[in-house]
């Protein structure tokens, strides 16, 4: 006879313990000897207050019954000899689906089977996404995220020789111009970040949709302002231009924390297809870019189709998360948990909860946000600050091409194309060592000592260059790879630390850290004028 109870173990989680209540012919051995994996340790999470007691300071025992192992289990760690364990933990949730239950249970071999088999329907009645059609528009959703504020900053000269080409020099807002987006549009951006994370808007989806449609107004009234002849009134512009930065920012921040979070939820290739999808927007804008470069000598001309491609994007994005929201694929794996519970995890669920806090997310994820933010303070250091001052060392420095088409092509095109690439080779090769990825963020830093001794600002420094435009754009291609790669396998491997139904909120506690390092990047990036002119 089985007998079944739900004990809370030291981590918090309730677990099933099963075993046989004695009948005739049942022999019972007491363990004297320490309760141990078959790496000879104690287990970890084990219910008991010693490895081999019960709560109630009894010994453990290990029974044999007809049909049963009778084996206690406890998460954390083999089956060992009289003892085995079978973790139904959320850490394992990605090798079945993403569709264990948030609680971590631990049942006999019988009970595991069962739940497999239940999961199994649970498979075949899930909705398909048909021609990977969901899979797309979280691509396209990527692209949204980042493509407007690539087009932003790509416009430089768009600002700085059109709109106000009749300024003196002297004007401040002309000569800073870039340094004042860059505060405009981080602040706010970290901001509502913060916001979004530790005071969560009541329908997430709503707020989605409301900052996403806040962008699209916003980049539509930019793209007339762009047809305008403002050069009369080039202070009001700037006004206009910074509050529409400010504003867009923030609505940019919540619709990127959102969407993350949304995509967490689902199974792993969506939120790389997200990943994805930014890499792609960037390299989008490098190729729009190009291409205005050598089809036409109108700045404004440029500045109107930078902004009218950032206005597709954005009403098709409004379009795809209407569709999103309504899919049945979607819905279903936002409410997997609920439908693959057995009746012990609906019984251990009521019996024990416990209520995560932020603090707990942060305790389980804090080596990937710190890695994903290191990751990002490096990368922005370099690009595009860094990598605009360097120079090509060709003996035709001078041509109209290299003067041109050097730094749209080994800076802008190089590192988004690459970044590109890096993002999707996590779908075809695995990074296996899990453990040691915070180390690749660190290694990282390399990359600022190899850059200054390319030819960077070759007018003012006093630092020798050592490396040409071939080794320049070798140390390009591995930085740019690395970053698609590692960013993408660091962002995924954070959300699957929690239980399911807190993903969501890994994954905005994963993005806040990401924009830091974006904006911690780019203050540090003002380091390097300074450091190449005193040695």
């Amino acid at each position: 006879m089985k007998e079944t109870s739900v004990e809370l173990a030291d981590s918090g989680y309730p677990q099933i313990v099963v075993h046989d209540v004695e009948e005739p012919g049942d022999q019972e051995t007491e363990i004297k000897e320490p309760f141990v994996n078959s790496n000879g340790n104690a287990p970890s999470g084990s219910p008991c207050g010693s490895p081999y007691t019960t709560p109630q300071g009894t010994p453990l025992t290990a029974r044999k019954a007809n049909g049963s192992n009778g084996h206690l289990y406890v998460p954390g760690g083999s089956p060992s000899k009289g003892v085995g364990y079978a973790p139904l933990g959320t850490s394992q949730a990605h090798k079945w689906g993403g569709s264990i239950s948030s609680i971590r249970l631990s049942a006999s071999r019988e009970d595991i089977a069962d739940m497999r088999a239940e999961q199994k329907i649970q498979g075949r009645r899930a909705p398909r996404d048909r021609f990977r059609f969901i899979f797309m528009l979280m691509a396209i959703h990527g692209i949204a995220t980042l493509l407007p504020w690539n087009m932003f900053i790509t416009a430089d000269a768009y600002f700085t020789d059109y709109k106000f080409g009749n300024v003196s020099d002297n004007a401040e807002y002309k000569d800073k111009f870039v340094s004042y987006i860059g505060i405009a549009g981080f602040i706010p951006n970290v901001f509502f970040l913060a916001v979004s994370l530790f005071v969560p808007p009541k329908s997430s989806r709503l707020a989605n949709m409301v900052a996403l449609n806040i962008m699209l107004t916003l980049f539509v009234l930019t793209t007339i302002l762009a047809i305008i002849d403002s050069s009369e009134w080039p202070g009001a512009f700037f006004g206009i231009t910074m509050a529409t930065v400010v504003i867009f920012n923030g609505a940019a921040a919540v619709y990127q924390s959102g969407i993350f979070a949304f995509a967490a939820k689902l199974p792993d290739i969506y939120l790389q297809s997200y990943i994805v999808g930014q890499g792609l927007g960037g390299t989008f804008v490098a190729v729009v870019s190009i291409t205005t470069l050598a089809t036409t000598d109108s700045v404004q001309t440029a500045g109107i189709a930078y902004f009218t491609c950032a206005v597709a994007v954005l009403f098709l994005a409004v379009i795809s998360l209407l569709i999103v929201y309504k899919s049945p694929f979607v819905n279903y794996h936002h409410n997997v948990a609920l439908q693959v519970l057995t009746e012990k995890e609906k019984e251990a669920v009521e019996e024990a909860t416990r209520p995560i806090t932020l603090l707990y997310i942060f305790k389980r994820i804090w080596v990937d946000a710190i890695s994903v933010w290191l990751m990002f303070f490096v990368t922005l250091a370099i690009f595009p600050a860094f990598n605009l001052g360097i120079v090509s060392t060709s003996e035709e420095d001078d041509s109209d091409f290299i003067q041109t088409y050097f730094t749209p092509l080994t800076c802008f095109f190089t590192f988004n194309f690459c970044d590109f690439v890096g993002s999707m080779v996590p779908a075809i090769l695995k990074w296996p060592f899990h453990r040691y990825t915070w180390i690749v963020s660190n290694i990282r830093i390399l990359f600022f000592p190899l850059f200054v001794l390319c030819n960077y600002r070759p007018v003012t420094r006093t630092l020798p260059v050592y490396f040409g435009d071939a080794v320049y754009i070798i140390i390009m291609i591995i930085f740019s790879l690395s970053n698609g790669y590692f960013k993408t396998v660091i962002m995924m491997e954070g959300p699957q630390k929690v239980p399911p139904e807190w993903a969501g909120k890994a994954a905005s506690m994963m993005v806040f850290f990401l924009v830091l390092g974006i904006f911690c990047g780019l203050q540090f990036s003002l380091f390097f004028p300074w450091f190449v002119t005193v040695f």
